[in-house]
């Protein structure tokens, strides 16, 4: 197959999941035995774009499992699958407890106040996987590939030092959440991962949503 790569224009010598197929479970690691792998998105990409990414993939799947805004799947995924791979190299988790705190935090669901770790992700790391996840989206939706800056809103991260951010990215979030309202889901495994993409004027804007609620914003503009 010919083409272009999804993240740079270049000539295409592969094909990349978007998201990884890391985060959708096999169906020995669901909770109720589906194949989640299943009518995934496919992008075409180059070498540089589709190489010794495993341990991205990887990465993004242990942070987004941990989340506490994760649902049953996601717990299922890390108990399982991401528990694998930390009880074969254990110095995997010791990277992700980097400066964690123990917090107490309100679970709304249950009504109940309770103790947690908070783990301070890699910002950059994290906001460089996202990207990639979003133009591959773009080129899924578009065609064609989106080769200027993209912004990032990773909203299930929080401060753990400055209440203030917090609550202006609470607000910017319901501000989100009023304008996508009526935009359409897509994505054939919503359990796991759905998206939701709309275009006004000079802006494009995605959303994506991991395991129910684990959320994250792009905007796309030519800045």
């Amino acid at each position: 197959m010919s083409g272009i790569c999804y993240y740079c224009g270049e000539p295409a010598t592969s094909d990349e999941h978007v998201p990884p197929r890391a985060i959708f479970p096999k169906p020995n690691d669901s909770p109720d035995g589906r194949d989640y792998r299943k009518n995934l998105i496919t992008v075409r990409s180059c070498d540089i774009h589709n190489t010794q990414k495993s341990k991205e993939d990887e990465y993004l799947r242990n942070i987004l499992t941990m989340s506490i805004t994760s649902n049953e799947i996601g717990k299922s995924q890390f108990l399982n699958s991401a528990m694998r791979a930390i009880k074969s190299r254990p110095k995997l988790i010791e990277q992700m407890l980097i400066g964690n705190q123990n917090i107490t935090y309100y679970d709304i669901q249950n009504d109940i106040w309770d103790n947690s770790i908070a783990v301070k992700p890699d910002d950059s790391r994290l906001t460089g996987i996202f990207t990639s996840i979003v133009k591959a989206l773009y080129m899924h939706e578009k065609g064609s590939p989106w080769l200027d800056e993209v912004r990032i809103l990773i909203e299930f991260i929080l401060s753990l030092d400055s209440l203030a951010k917090n609550s202006i990215q609470s607000e910017y979030v319901t501000q989100l959440d009023e304008y996508l309202i009526k935009v359409p889901y897509k994505g054939a495994n919503p359990d796991v991962f759905t998206y939701q993409f709309v275009e006004l004027g000079a802006f494009t804007c995605i959303r994506l949503h991991f395991y129910g609620n684990t959320k994250v914003t792009a905007i796309l503009k030519s800045f």
